[in-house]
Protein backbone atom coordinates (compact mmCIF):
# COMPACT_ATOMS: atom_id res chain seq x y z
CA UNK A 1 0.00 0.00 0.00
CA UNK A 2 2.98 2.40 1.05
CA UNK A 3 4.31 2.54 -2.68
CA UNK A 4 0.75 3.16 -4.58
CA UNK A 5 0.68 5.89 -1.62
CA UNK A 6 3.98 7.32 -2.68
CA UNK A 7 2.57 7.47 -6.34
CA UNK A 8 -0.28 9.59 -5.43
CA UNK A 9 1.91 11.59 -3.28
CA UNK A 10 4.24 11.94 -6.38
CA UNK A 11 1.42 13.84 -8.32
CA UNK A 12 1.98 16.88 -6.22
CA UNK A 13 5.23 17.91 -7.37
CA UNK A 14 6.53 15.62 -9.98
CA UNK A 15 8.58 16.76 -13.11
CA UNK A 16 9.01 15.33 -16.42
CA UNK A 17 11.85 13.06 -14.64
CA UNK A 18 11.34 10.79 -12.04
CA UNK A 19 12.46 13.33 -8.96
CA UNK A 20 10.73 14.51 -6.51
CA UNK A 21 12.08 13.92 -3.30
CA UNK A 22 10.79 11.67 -1.09
CA UNK A 23 8.11 9.98 -2.61
CA UNK A 24 10.44 9.55 -5.92
CA UNK A 25 13.09 7.74 -3.30
CA UNK A 26 10.48 5.25 -1.72
CA UNK A 27 11.59 1.38 -2.14
CA UNK A 28 9.73 0.07 -5.29
CA UNK A 29 9.75 3.24 -6.79
CA UNK A 30 13.24 3.58 -8.04
CA UNK A 31 12.75 2.16 -11.51
CA UNK A 32 10.21 4.07 -12.72
CA UNK A 33 9.94 6.22 -15.81
CA UNK A 34 7.56 9.38 -16.21
CA UNK A 35 5.75 8.81 -19.95
CA UNK A 36 3.22 11.75 -19.84
CA UNK A 37 1.97 14.46 -17.37
CA UNK A 38 -0.99 16.70 -17.81
CA UNK A 39 -2.09 20.06 -15.95
CA UNK A 40 -4.97 22.66 -16.43
CA UNK A 41 -4.23 24.66 -13.70
CA UNK A 42 -7.74 26.87 -14.48
CA UNK A 43 -9.26 23.85 -13.11
CA UNK A 44 -6.79 22.62 -11.09
CA UNK A 45 -6.52 19.16 -12.37
CA UNK A 46 -2.94 17.29 -12.96
CA UNK A 47 -1.51 14.25 -12.84
CA UNK A 48 1.29 11.81 -14.78
CA UNK A 49 1.44 8.66 -16.28
CA UNK A 50 4.85 6.81 -15.19
CA UNK A 51 5.88 3.30 -15.89
CA UNK A 52 7.97 1.00 -13.54
CA UNK A 53 9.52 -1.78 -15.59
CA UNK A 54 11.00 -3.83 -13.07
CA UNK A 55 7.53 -4.14 -10.87
CA UNK A 56 5.86 -3.95 -14.87
CA UNK A 57 3.15 -1.63 -14.24
CA UNK A 58 2.09 1.46 -15.69
CA UNK A 59 0.91 4.11 -12.90
CA UNK A 60 -2.10 6.53 -13.61
CA UNK A 61 -2.07 9.26 -10.95
CA UNK A 62 -4.08 12.41 -10.25
CA UNK A 63 -2.69 14.84 -7.98
CA UNK A 64 -4.99 15.54 -4.66
CA UNK A 65 -6.24 18.90 -3.23
CA UNK A 66 -3.14 21.15 -2.69
CA UNK A 67 -4.77 24.73 -2.50
CA UNK A 68 -8.09 26.32 -1.02
CA UNK A 69 -10.00 26.43 -4.64
CA UNK A 70 -8.86 22.38 -5.01
CA UNK A 71 -11.31 21.95 -1.41
CA UNK A 72 -13.92 24.34 -2.70
CA UNK A 73 -14.32 22.00 -5.46
CA UNK A 74 -13.72 18.83 -3.58
CA UNK A 75 -17.42 19.58 -1.88
CA UNK A 76 -18.70 20.69 -4.24
CA UNK A 77 -21.44 18.00 -4.15
CA UNK A 78 -24.11 19.10 -7.13
CA UNK A 79 -25.15 15.65 -8.49
CA UNK A 80 -24.64 14.86 -12.60
CA UNK A 81 -25.29 11.73 -14.24
CA UNK A 82 -22.29 9.87 -15.61
CA UNK A 83 -21.22 7.55 -17.62
CA UNK A 84 -24.47 7.70 -19.65
CA UNK A 85 -23.56 4.18 -20.43
CA UNK A 86 -23.88 3.51 -16.75
CA UNK A 87 -28.05 3.28 -15.96
CA UNK A 88 -28.80 5.49 -13.33
CA UNK A 89 -25.51 6.78 -12.25
CA UNK A 90 -24.44 10.21 -10.24
CA UNK A 91 -21.31 11.37 -9.56
CA UNK A 92 -20.44 14.55 -7.52
CA UNK A 93 -20.11 17.49 -10.34
CA UNK A 94 -17.10 18.99 -8.64
CA UNK A 95 -15.02 16.17 -9.22
CA UNK A 96 -16.12 15.25 -12.61
CA UNK A 97 -15.62 18.60 -13.66
CA UNK A 98 -11.75 18.29 -13.06
CA UNK A 99 -11.49 14.52 -14.39
CA UNK A 100 -13.13 15.53 -17.72
CA UNK A 101 -10.96 18.49 -18.64
CA UNK A 102 -7.93 15.72 -19.19
CA UNK A 103 -9.81 12.93 -19.48
CA UNK A 104 -9.24 11.93 -23.47
CA UNK A 105 -5.96 12.39 -23.25
CA UNK A 106 -5.20 10.47 -20.33
CA UNK A 107 -7.34 7.39 -21.40
CA UNK A 108 -5.67 7.84 -24.75
CA UNK A 109 -2.14 7.52 -23.20
CA UNK A 110 -2.58 4.65 -21.61
CA UNK A 111 -4.82 2.64 -23.55
CA UNK A 112 -1.43 3.12 -25.75
CA UNK A 113 0.84 2.34 -23.18
CA UNK A 114 -0.55 -0.75 -22.47
CA UNK A 115 -0.76 -2.02 -26.15
CA UNK A 116 2.98 -1.22 -26.09
CA UNK A 117 4.04 -3.18 -22.70
CA UNK A 118 1.05 -6.06 -22.55
CA UNK A 119 2.78 -7.63 -19.58
CA UNK A 120 2.38 -4.57 -17.68
CA UNK A 121 -0.50 -3.96 -14.67
CA UNK A 122 -1.93 -0.53 -14.68
CA UNK A 123 -2.45 0.94 -11.31
CA UNK A 124 -4.78 3.68 -11.21
CA UNK A 125 -3.82 6.35 -7.63
CA UNK A 126 -4.67 9.46 -6.09
CA UNK A 127 -4.92 11.35 -3.01
CA UNK A 128 -8.10 12.91 -2.02
CA UNK A 129 -9.21 14.86 -4.80
CA UNK A 130 -6.87 12.80 -6.75
CA UNK A 131 -8.52 9.36 -5.54
CA UNK A 132 -11.74 10.76 -6.83
CA UNK A 133 -10.64 11.03 -10.20
CA UNK A 134 -8.73 8.09 -10.10
CA UNK A 135 -12.18 6.18 -9.44
CA UNK A 136 -13.76 8.11 -13.03
CA UNK A 137 -11.04 7.54 -14.92
CA UNK A 138 -11.33 3.30 -13.85
CA UNK A 139 -15.02 3.30 -14.45
CA UNK A 140 -14.13 5.44 -18.06
CA UNK A 141 -11.40 3.47 -19.27
CA UNK A 142 -13.57 0.01 -18.28
CA UNK A 143 -15.92 1.35 -21.04
CA UNK A 144 -13.75 2.77 -23.18
CA UNK A 145 -11.30 -0.19 -23.35
CA UNK A 146 -12.59 -3.09 -21.28
CA UNK A 147 -10.46 -5.16 -22.49
CA UNK A 148 -7.95 -3.55 -20.35
CA UNK A 149 -9.84 -4.11 -17.15
CA UNK A 150 -8.00 -7.68 -16.06
CA UNK A 151 -5.14 -5.24 -15.68
CA UNK A 152 -6.37 -3.05 -13.90
CA UNK A 153 -6.50 -2.02 -10.43
CA UNK A 154 -7.22 1.44 -8.02
CA UNK A 155 -5.32 2.51 -4.86
CA UNK A 156 -6.86 5.46 -3.09
CA UNK A 157 -6.36 7.69 -0.10
CA UNK A 158 -8.26 9.91 1.98
CA UNK A 159 -11.02 9.43 -1.10
CA UNK A 160 -14.55 11.59 -0.82
CA UNK A 161 -17.56 10.04 -1.74
CA UNK A 162 -17.76 9.75 -5.58
CA UNK A 163 -21.31 8.59 -6.48
CA UNK A 164 -24.52 7.08 -5.86
CA UNK A 165 -25.39 3.56 -5.15
CA UNK A 166 -25.47 2.73 -8.80
CA UNK A 167 -22.09 3.97 -9.43
CA UNK A 168 -21.09 2.10 -6.16
CA UNK A 169 -22.52 -0.82 -7.89
CA UNK A 170 -21.04 -0.58 -10.83
CA UNK A 171 -17.68 0.00 -9.57
CA UNK A 172 -17.66 -3.42 -7.27
CA UNK A 173 -19.05 -5.13 -9.94
CA UNK A 174 -16.06 -4.81 -12.17
CA UNK A 175 -14.30 -7.69 -10.27
CA UNK A 176 -10.52 -5.55 -9.95
CA UNK A 177 -8.89 -4.94 -6.90
CA UNK A 178 -9.86 -2.05 -5.67
CA UNK A 179 -8.33 -0.13 -2.00
CA UNK A 180 -9.84 2.61 -0.20
CA UNK A 181 -7.67 3.65 2.14
CA UNK A 182 -8.57 5.78 5.12
CA UNK A 183 -5.67 6.98 8.01
CA UNK A 184 -7.66 7.04 11.35
CA UNK A 185 -10.14 10.06 11.98
CA UNK A 186 -9.45 11.79 8.47
CA UNK A 187 -13.15 13.34 7.66
CA UNK A 188 -12.47 13.42 4.03
CA UNK A 189 -13.76 9.57 3.43
CA UNK A 190 -17.08 10.96 5.18
CA UNK A 191 -17.82 13.42 2.71
CA UNK A 192 -20.64 14.59 1.78
CA UNK A 193 -21.40 13.48 5.54
CA UNK A 194 -24.61 11.81 6.44
CA UNK A 195 -25.79 11.65 3.23
CA UNK A 196 -26.93 8.16 1.54
CA UNK A 197 -27.37 9.12 -1.79
CA UNK A 198 -23.62 9.43 -2.76
CA UNK A 199 -21.64 6.06 -1.17
CA UNK A 200 -18.71 4.22 -1.10
CA UNK A 201 -17.19 1.19 -2.91
CA UNK A 202 -13.91 -1.27 -3.11
CA UNK A 203 -12.35 -2.33 -0.27
CA UNK A 204 -11.90 0.03 3.18
CA UNK A 205 -8.44 -0.31 4.68
CA UNK A 206 -8.39 1.75 7.17
CA UNK A 207 -5.28 2.50 9.83
CA UNK A 208 -6.50 3.08 13.20
CA UNK A 209 -5.02 5.29 15.76
CA UNK A 210 -3.54 2.88 17.51
CA UNK A 211 -1.83 2.01 13.70
CA UNK A 212 -3.91 -1.40 13.55
CA UNK A 213 -5.28 -2.34 10.15
CA UNK A 214 -8.76 -3.13 9.65
CA UNK A 215 -10.21 -4.51 6.70
CA UNK A 216 -13.75 -4.38 5.24
CA UNK A 217 -15.68 -5.13 1.95
CA UNK A 218 -18.58 -3.17 0.54
CA UNK A 219 -21.56 -5.20 2.08
CA UNK A 220 -19.92 -3.68 5.57
CA UNK A 221 -18.13 -0.76 6.43
CA UNK A 222 -19.66 -0.80 10.27
CA UNK A 223 -16.35 -1.85 11.62
CA UNK A 224 -14.08 0.31 9.99
CA UNK A 225 -13.79 4.09 9.87
CA UNK A 226 -17.56 4.38 10.02
CA UNK A 227 -17.85 3.12 13.49
CA UNK A 228 -15.52 6.86 14.69
CA UNK A 229 -18.22 9.57 16.10
CA UNK A 230 -18.41 12.54 14.17
CA UNK A 231 -16.42 14.45 16.99
CA UNK A 232 -13.18 12.07 15.92
CA UNK A 233 -13.15 12.80 12.46
CA UNK A 234 -10.55 15.90 11.62
CA UNK A 235 -7.94 17.35 9.04
CA UNK A 236 -5.04 16.77 10.01
CA UNK A 237 -5.08 13.10 9.48
CA UNK A 238 -5.82 13.89 5.55
CA UNK A 239 -1.97 14.94 5.28
CA UNK A 240 -0.37 12.08 7.04
CA UNK A 241 -0.99 8.96 5.51
CA UNK A 242 2.25 6.22 5.44
CA UNK A 243 3.31 7.13 2.25
CA UNK A 244 2.61 10.17 1.36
Amino acid sequence: MDMYAAYAGAAYNISDTWNCGYECEHPGTEDTHVEYRWDAPLITSDGYIARNPSRKIIVVAFRGSAEAGDWIEDFTENPVQWPETIADSIVVLGFLSGYLVSSSSVVQHTAKLAAQYPDHGISAVGHSLGGARAAMFVADISIKHPQLLPRVQLYTYGQAKVGNPAFAAYMNGLGMPIYRVVNRGDIAPHLPYNNSRIVHFGTEVWITANNKTVVCQSSDYSLCSESLPPAAFNIRDHSTYPGL
